[in-house]
């Protein structure tokens, strides 16, 4: 029988064994078990995965000029609380920007640790102000995105916002620079760019420990958009719009200039338009790309289109006599008028003359099947560029099948009427003219390269459809020509000593169809044409919306605009002058 003092000491001896049973348990756990799991969770809990922001790739035009670009700029914080206790620090700070110490100690709140000074800062005073060596200060740098054309271009470059970039991984999300309109939203996977990651493990302080940087892979900065886009050719045409705007305060003016053999797009413009840098300019009608996005019944303009169907399909030739009923003209029991009376006029003449009863009797000799088939052949409804470059927005415009047409749609959509288009679709069917019959996508991208320069992805020229043949389509630019030779269109001929190239296009008026009908007095003023006739370098289409005053025929307000962006595209591009066309005495240039 054992004493109690044996049994006290037992069970001391039996805590003790179990005690160091369930710690060696444990321990074999910890080491050896779930070893892992526990150092991994250790290393979790002192690794930070720090993220890279990338640098967003900039906008260029065709020559490599610069249209959109990021910058570090610094914004300037100061801590208030250090500021109030060290006044000769803050006197000095108010000196190198320009202020007394009354005006800085007003502007500080009371209190405030990480208040905004200064956005950004400008480097000279920043240079200045980091030889102060103060406390006081914080240069907080960050990335801007800028524009330095301005309002330039900005339909076609668009906009980017910055944004934050989340991973589940971050502790902390980044700031990136996204594409919300125009290029910057159409090739933004190209140009956004990859975040980086560095592993770093920190100390109990939360510093990272030198020596233990688990990773650092860097950020792959965006690549480089280039442009079809020539900035000299953007500035001829923005110069012209404001111009526009200036004499005769339409609602809305767009301007495209075109390179018909490979469907690129020289310049684009609107009125009204913003300043990507200047958000309070941005409202929904300034941000609007009119010239894609807005349709309108193109009017005479589209007979340019209705001419080449009835040359293509052999129904007329340019010299065939059309009687144009003296000016009044009744069909389905509705008059059709044109704006001077005609007799008899040759096709061509009645083309420059822009009669409407002419090419009403046109579209009657031609039906209704093979006039649709050959308005679908230009691309009317249907949208002009591809998904992969298309500006936000485009529109497709109406184009009703026959079964579909009105009483009066044969002699109407000849015209140019009971059928919208944007200005970008009717720039390309004439350019398709302009090629030799061939349609081509209009294009706003050439390239995608890198920060050397080494092209990354190509963009090349596309041909959509053969429209008309290519003899066809140079009898239409015949036609072209008489319009502003004896035509409706002779304000777009070019000054000297520009007039040494010829010039083909056509003028176009048409009423303005408003909230189910036509508003009187309101009308689209347009112009398309190309230089030069004989081997069409570029296309230049002007629409003006709604001009104010007595002049609102295309010949009088489009045509002349015309003239000016054809003149300074020229000068702009250094299209070598044609060798002069020879002078017969008595008589002229031939």
């Amino acid at each position: 029988m054992t004493s109690p003092a044996q049994t006290r000491a037992l069970t001391v001896i039996l805590l003790f064994s179990c005690g160091f049973t369930v710690i060696s348990a444990r321990l074999i756990q910890l080491q050896l078990v779930r070893h892992d799991f526990y150092r991994d969770k250790a290393m979790r809990m002192h690794t930070d995965i720090v993220p890279q922001a990338p640098r967003r790739g900039s906008v260029l035009d065709a020559r490599g000029r610069i249209m959109a670009q990021t910058v570090t700029v610094t914004d300037l914080r100061i801590d208030g609380k250090i500021a109030a206790e060290r006044p000769a620090e803050a006197s000095a700070i108010a000196t190198a920007l320009g202020w007394s110490p009354e005006q800085l100690a007003a502007y500080i709140h009371p209190g405030a640790r990480y208040q905004l000074l200064v956005n950004d800062l400008p480097d000279p005073i920043g240079q200045e102000l980091r030889r102060l060596k103060t406390r006081c200060l914080i240069f907080e740098e960050r990335s801007l995105r800028v524009y330095p054309n301005g309002h330039e271009g900005s339909h076609i470059i668009g906009f980017a916002n910055s944004i934050e970039q989340r991973n589940p991984e971050w502790k902390l999300p980044i700031k990136i620079e996204a594409g919300m309109d125009g290029i910057e939203r159409v090739m933004d996977a190209y140009l956004r760019g990859v975040p980086g990651e560095r592993r770093i493990v920190r100390d109990a302080n939360r510093k990272e420990i030198p020596g233990y940087r688990q990773s650092d892979v860097r950020p792959r900065d965006g690549l480089n958009v280039i442009l079809t886009i020539d900035q000299g050719v953007q500035h001829v045409i923005e110069k012209e719009a404001d111009r526009l705007m200036q004499e005769f305060r339409p609602a809305a003016v767009h301007i495209i200039v075109m390179r018909p053999a490979t469907g690129e797009i020289l310049g684009l413009t609107n009125r009204p338009t913003y300043d990507p840098n200047d958000r309070t300019t941005m409202t929904p009608a300034n941000l609007r790309n009119s010239a894609v996005q807005d349709v309108y019944e193109p009017g005479s303009t589209f007979k340019t289109i209705t001419l080449a169907a009835v040359l293509g399909e052999r129904i007329a030739e340019l010299s065939t006599p059309i009687f144009c009923e003296n000016g009044s003209y009744f069909y389905a029991g509705y008059e059709l008028k044109d704006v001077h009376p005609y007799g008899t006029l040759s096709l061509k003449e009645a083309y420059a003359k822009s009669s409407n009863i002419a090419f009403a009797k046109l579209g009657q000799a031609m039906g209704a099947e093979k006039l649709y088939r050959h308005m679908r052949q230009f691309g009317f409804g249907q949208p002009a560029q591809s998904p992969a470059q298309a500006l936000f927005g485009e529109q497709r415009g109406t184009l009703r099948p026959p079964s579909n047409w009105s009483k009066t749609s044969l002699t109407r959509l000849p015209i140019g009427y009971e059928l919208s288009a944007t200005n970008l679709q009717m720039t390309a069917a004439v350019a398709a003219l302009a090629n030799e019959g061939k349609l081509m996508e209009p294009r706003f991208v050439q390239a995608v390269a890198d920060s050397q320069g080494r092209v990354v992805k190509q963009f090349l020229p596309r041909v959509v459809r053969q429209t008309v043949s290519r003899e066809t389509a140079a009898q239409v630019i015949e036609a072209m020509k008489a319009v502003l030779e004896s035509g409706t269109g002779r304000e777009a001929l070019l000054p000297k000593p520009l007039d040494v190239f010829t010039v083909a296009g056509k003028t176009g008026t048409s009423r303005k169809f408003v909230n189910g009908g036509y508003e009187t007095g309101s009308y689209y003023s347009s112009f398309i044409g190309m230089v030069p006739a004989e081997r069409p370098e570029f296309v230049v289409s002007v629409l003006v919306d709604d001009p104010e005053g007595k002049k609102y025929y295309g010949g009088s307000v489009a045509a002349p605009a015309f003239r000016n962006i054809a003149t300074g595209v020229i000068q702009t591009l250094n299209i070598p002058q044609p060798a002069p066309r020879s002078v017969i005495a008595g008589g002229r240039a031939g």
